[in-house]
């Protein structure tokens, strides 16, 4: 189901085209009931509105960009550079900007969770536990409380999860994996955002908690990944692999991968699955 936040969005693009409510739910919906979702009244399902697009010309991804901020767009494009470049300064000042702006809006969820957004990447790189024990019963309780997997909580999901306990990134992960299944969800745009999401997760519980992760490569098996995909594919088979060393001690199918990599000339790639194993060897030994 596609959360009501977007039918005030498309009545706004519907109108700027003087298209009626009744040519634009034809074949689709009754009148009312878009209607009533324009009005954020009642929920559509995702192919509903995917069907409902071409009827008011518009693509969905110019559809999904408009309704995530410029700002909050901006802000993620500069944090993900300073934290490849691993300016730590610079992800500090952005965590201590994003809290006072929390504190002065206390109820504002969207603020908060910039916050937790920048505080991610920052700890990542930091040693600095600044994400209080506060903060994190707040994110924990807004993330399990997702009722509908819309374009934004997935966005603030894949960004927010390293601060969450395994437990419930395993939750909301799954709740994820089943969504995108069951509401074949496989434009790009979101699609990407998804994969991400579930990577991410699976990433971080091989680090602490492998059983889950284990679990959710069981998922992601059940998805339809195209090959267009090839190096997400990539990433699951490492975390299989690193599964099995973990397991085992075996790390045939670890190199393999690697030296693989290397022979497509896929360098970032290799680099960073390389400094994956080590970090998961100064873990499990």
């Amino acid at each position: 189901m596609i959360k009501n936040i977007y039918g005030a969005k498309f009545r706004e693009l519907r109108k700027q085209q003087n298209i009626t409510l009744t040519k634009a739910a034809k074949d689709i919906t009754s009148k009312s009931t878009l209607s009533l979702w324009e009005n954020g009244k009642d929920n559509l399902s995702f192919n509903q509105v995917l069907e409902l697009l071409k009827h008011i010309h518009t693509q969905p991804i110019e559809f999904i960009e408009n309704i995530i901020s410029s700002d909050l767009l901006s802000l993620s494009e500069k944090i993900h550079l300073a934290y490849v470049a691993s300016d730590t300064v610079t992800l500090h000042r952005y965590v201590i900007k994003k809290r006072e702006l929390s504190k002065k809006h206390p109820q504002n969820n969207d603020i908060f969770l910039e916050y937790c957004f920048t505080c991610m990447f920052y700890q990542d790189l930091s040693s600095d536990n600044i994400f209080t024990k506060y903060d994190k019963i707040r994110l924990t309780n807004i993330l399990t409380n997702i009722s509908e997997w819309n374009y934004k909580n997935i966005f603030y999901f894949g960004n927010t999860l390293g601060l969450l306990d395994p437990e419930n990134i395993n939750r909301l992960c799954s709740s994820l994996i089943t969504y995108s299944i069951n509401e074949k969800l496989y434009h790009q745009r979101w699609y990407d955002e998804v994969l991400a999401a579930i990577l991410n997760s699976i990433s971080i519980l091989v680090r602490r908690n492998y059983l889950l992760a284990e679990k959710l490569l069981d998922r992601f098996d059940q998805m339809k990944v195209s090959d267009g995909y090839a190096c997400e594919k990539m990433h699951a088979q490492l975390y299989r692999a690193f599964i099995t060393y973990i397991k085992t001690k075996d790390n045939r199918r670890i190199y393999e991968i690697i030296n693989a990599c290397k022979a497509l000339n896929l360098k970032e790639l290799e680099d960073g699955f390389i400094t994956g194993f080590k970090q998961i060897k100064q873990i499990y030994g």
